[in-house]
């Protein structure tokens, strides 16, 4: 005779509208507390279209699902999406780090829920993109050991004003015009940019069938775009100091000036992706 734990267990386990209204649920759980303490438009959007891609990989396989589950994984993934709701209801400010892993530990347990340990190899597209939410850190890292952005940054910086016939010169990453200039950090250098747009590549590459050289070239794009569009800020900010108007310059310097640039490097991207699509389709 079952007892009444497990018949509930199975009952959520069976029913595929219940489990979807728990996923829905922690989704937006989780949007808000993105907000509420990251409170970066970029990082929410870039959340918001990780989130999407698995909702998306998970309905186009749903009829395909092994959805079998035992006892015991669907006691770990109950008490694993417990936690992290019990967690969120008492989170300080400096553990900012849970608000990452809560997609991660939300999806392992819905899916020990639903599929059971071993099930959870039916999610592992899904699983590599919620390890690239999380990856921010490393990737920067790993990037700015190999090139140094910010000099690159100055130089094609540089190269932009002289083009435009500007009294342009460079030392290191400062671009210098005669009534002013700017200093590069890395953190103006578009590294943050070109992280966004290469995360959302490797997603748009795991949730789409691509062709091989479009695998190759989508994430070559998406450097190439964010890298770029960022060097137009930097040559804006340079101009702005040059004319000794400040509060241009601090806006365009600050988070919502570089959000309007990240977002058109968004939209850019994204219409590359729409054109690779569109092409796939047959005539």
């Amino acid at each position: 005779m079952k007892s009444c734990g497990f018949d509930i267990i199975e009952q959520l386990k069976k029913s595929n509208f219940w489990l979807s209204a728990i996923a829905v649920g922690l989704t937006i759980i989780q949007l808000d507390l993105n907000w509420k303490f990251i409170g970066s438009i970029d990082a929410l959007t870039l959340r918001g279209l990780f989130l999407t891609a698995i909702l998306y990989l998970i309905w186009k396989k749903q009829h395909i699902l092994n959805l079998r589950s035992d006892l015991f994984s669907s006691l770990i993934g109950l008490f694993l999406i417990s936690f992290i709701l019990i967690k969120s209801l008492s989170l300080f400010w400096f553990e900012s780090f849970f608000i990452k892993i809560f997609a991660l530990l939300s999806f392992l347990g819905l899916a020990l829920i639903a599929s059971g340990i071993k099930g959870l190899k039916q999610y592992w597209k899904e699983f590599i993109i919620l390890l690239l939410s999380l990856s921010d850190g490393l990737l920067i890292s790993l990037i700015a050991t190999k090139i140094d952005v910010s000099l690159l940054a100055a130089k094609f910086s540089n190269f932009v004003l002289w083009y435009l016939g500007f009294a342009v010169y460079r030392q290191g990453v400062n671009v210098i015009l005669p009534t002013g200039g700017i200093e590069i950090y890395p953190g103006c250098s578009g590294l943050n940019a070109i992280l966004l747009l290469l995360q959302l590549s490797l997603v748009f590459i795991l949730v789409f069938p691509l062709n091989i050289f479009q695998k190759i070239l989508l994430p070559i794009v998406a450097v190439f775009l964010a890298f770029i569009i960022n060097i137009f800020r930097l040559v804006l900010m340079t101009l702005l100091v040059a004319d000794s108007n400040h509060q241009g310059f601090e806006y365009w310097h600050g988070e919502y000036g570089s959000q309007i640039f990240s977002t058109i490097s968004i939209l850019a991207f994204g219409f590359v992706c729409h054109w690779i699509l569109r092409e796939k389709k047959p005539g």
